[in-house]
């Protein structure tokens, strides 16, 4: 439980590190999955207020993919959502 314990709790603060790009971290980077796919929040679509919109791809043929998805309204920015939800993880962990 506790080796548990210590990587769940590195792993938040390196996701906090991350959503606030300290030292040198980027969330525009595909970090998260290692440069297989793109990263998306879940936060940056389901947040507090927002209105997520699924756009049209324009070019013909192309598969709907999340990339064409607009979000607006929305009351607190993901990165700052993925923080709190990191924050309390720790909270809980210790």
């Amino acid at each position: 439980y506790t080796v548990w314990t210590a990587l769940w709790v590195t792993w938040n603060v390196f996701i906090i590190c991350f959503y606030l790009e300290v030292g040198g971290l980027s969330k525009e980077t595909d970090l998260m999955t290692f440069n297989i796919s793109m990263h998306r929040s879940w936060w940056r679509e389901h947040g507090p207020g927002c209105i997520r919109r699924v756009v049209r791809p324009s070019a013909p043929g192309i598969l709907d993919d999340y990339s064409y998805v607009s979000v607006t309204g929305c009351i607190i920015d993901f990165q700052y959502l993925e923080v709190i939800h990191s924050a309390i993880q720790i909270l809980l962990s210790v």
